[in-house]
């Protein structure tokens, strides 16, 4: 079964009443106000209002079949009581370890829901610890190639600026040899 399938009938199915006629709905008022002109307009909102919550669900599920990478489609069929031949786990074998689903109708008590917090925390500490090392480590080796960037002689480097008169006199040098030499060409054939 599709795990969209399986949401819909699970939260959106048959199953559960989509509506109640509008006789039992009048019934949950007192007799005085049954036949009051606002119960219909009340009842037509309760109508409009359970469609949009169904509608939302809908659309919930569809977010998450397209989010979840654990489709339930996708799975390989494989029963369970067949040992595997080659006595290796598949590596396309799914066990509980590969697996980070927790179980939807899985109840915990106070002191449970407290000790998986306190695991959690512990984990992400110490993931935080690690994540610091590392930049830590990343940060000494910027200073490190800083200071070898600083050891290295660089040659000097002309001014960046440009000096106009020492270029109009190399270019002035240039065209006159280009002119002489366009000459010598001329004059010998």
């Amino acid at each position: 079964m599709k795990e969209k399938d399986l949401l819909s009938s699970f939260l959106v199915g048959n199953e559960l009443h989509d509506s109640v006629t509008f006789q039992q709905f009048s019934n949950f008022f007192p007799s005085a106000y049954k036949n009051h002109p606002d119960v219909k307009s009340l009842y037509r909102a309760y109508l409009d209002s359970r469609h949009h919550v169904r509608s939302k669900v809908r659309r919930n599920i569809d977010v998450e079949v397209r989010r979840n990478p654990f489709q339930l489609d996708q799975l390989p069929a494989q029963p369970e009581t067949q040992p595997s031949t080659t006595g290796e786990e598949s590596s396309f074998s799914l066990n509980e370890d590969d697996m980070d689903i927790e179980d939807v109708d899985k109840s915990l008590t106070l002191d449970q829901a407290i000790q998986e917090l306190v695991l959690a925390e512990r984990i992400f500490k110490k993931e935080i610890r690690q994540l610091e090392n590392e930049c830590s480590n990343i940060a000494k080796d910027f200073q490190d190639l800083d200071r070898d960037m600083d050891a290295v002689d660089l040659p000097d480097m002309p001014s960046t600026g440009v000096d106009e008169e020492a270029l109009m006199k190399d270019l002035q040098e240039l065209l006159e040899l280009s002119n002489a030499i366009m000459e010598g060409n001329s004059a010998n054939p």
